[in-house]
């Protein structure tokens, strides 16, 4: 764990220890089968364990870790099972919103839209994977909310945490990062030209790729995946 979180003192320890590993699991600084200790957690945090073990009970009835009775804790598989459903989730939410994007697209959506084309290109030519992810976190959430649905990204969020494990690996690779990035320019493109039925075309199969990450991840690194739920 590379980065060390700011516990307040003025506000509950368990959420923000739930929120600092959860953080780490699915950006990929915690890899499927690395060991957590609640000692060292709590060294590293300077908490009690309590917290610590409020924040792995919560983390295992998400599917994160792992608890294994009188032997520890472990970072779970990325669970095959949660990215589909976390995928047809999106695809069942976005590409029926990015039509109305599309319809509604102004020349003020286009500011913004080719400001944030612009902010992912930078971290595309500095092979910033990390950087990138947050930025294509705020591209997807914008156009929900041009599609007049922006309380849903909430519902995503919560939904789509395995997946997420999935497109923060698999942007690690220069070659996907500059993939998905072609494929964000290609769907702003259709968008801003009030182009439904493209924009649609191309929110979908960028979405699908997720599929082809988890055979190029599943490639070098099988054991990072389960069949599981």
């Amino acid at each position: 764990m590379n980065h060390v979180a700011r516990i307040d003192r003025r506000r509950m320890a368990a959420p923000q220890v739930y929120r600092y590993l959860h953080g780490q699991i699915v950006s990929g600084e915690l890899r499927p089968g690395h060991a957590l200790s609640e000692n060292a957690v709590a060294e590293q945090l300077n908490v009690s364990r309590t917290p610590v073990r409020q924040a792995f009970i919560r983390l295992a009835d998400e599917g994160l870790v792992r608890v294994f009775p009188q032997v520890g804790t472990r970072v779970s598989s990325i669970s095959l099972a949660a990215v589909g459903d976390s995928q047809f989730l999106r695809e069942s939410i976005e590409c029926r919103t990015i039509a109305e994007a599309a319809r509604r697209a102004t020349a003020s959506h286009r500011l913004e839209l080719q400001r944030m084309i612009e902010r992912q290109r930078d971290c595309v030519r500095a092979q910033d994977g990390k950087g990138f992810f947050p930025l294509d976190e705020e591209m997807h959430q914008y156009l929900l909310g041009m599609g007049q649905r922006q309380r849903l990204w909430r519902v995503l969020s919560d939904a789509k945490s395995q997946l997420d494990r999935v497109r923060h690996l698999s942007l690690e690779d220069p070659h996907w990062l500059r993939k998905v990035f072609k494929e964000h320019e290609g769907i702003v493109r259709r968008v801003l030209a009030n182009d439904e039925a493209g924009a649609v075309e191309a929110m979908q199969t960028h979405l699908r790729s997720v599929f082809d990450a988890v055979q190029k991840i599943a490639a070098a690194n099988h054991e990072y995946f389960s069949d599981e739920d």
